[in-house]
């Protein structure tokens, strides 16, 4: 090796330290210098509602989209009636193991309909509650 590879090796920890030492002294001498911000009204509207009040609808959508895929006909993936059908054709095909997976699956699948149901009625509640709450503009 050379001299001069070594010798830059040698200074690269001490020019890294002087580096964040230099990164910290501008943050600290930024954040004491900056003057205090002026607390102000809020602005009115469905910006500053609760958090959940502003992700109902997002959820609701969801939620519809799941009930309605799992209420589907046979033809539709990720339906009850299309892994019914899964199932009959994997005991049709003689195929206990697959028959045995997808059953699994499918009690899974009809265990969560009631759940989804219940939890749309649920959010139907938070949503009146949501249009009961003025906006934080207030606090």
């Amino acid at each position: 090796m050379s001299r001069r590879t070594t010798t830059s090796r040698a200074r690269a920890p001490r020019r890294l330290a002087t580096l964040g030492a230099l990164a910290a002294l501008t943050t600290v001498g930024a954040l004491v210098s900056a003057p205090a911000a002026q607390a102000g009204p809020m602005p009115a509207g469905d910006k500053h509602k609760p958090a959940v009040c502003k992700r109902v609808p997002t959820i609701d959508t969801r939620l519809t989209k799941a009930i309605e895929r799992l209420g589907g006909a046979a033809t539709v993936k990720g339906s009850i009636a299309h892994l019914q059908a899964r199932v009959a054709e994997a005991d049709k095909l003689d195929r206990p193991a697959v028959k045995t997976y997808l059953n699994d699956k499918l009690t899974t699948r009809q265990r969560l309909l009631p759940e989804l149901k219940q939890r749309k009625a649920d959010l139907a509640n938070v949503k009146t509650w949501c249009d009961t709450q003025p906006s934080a503009a207030g606090k």
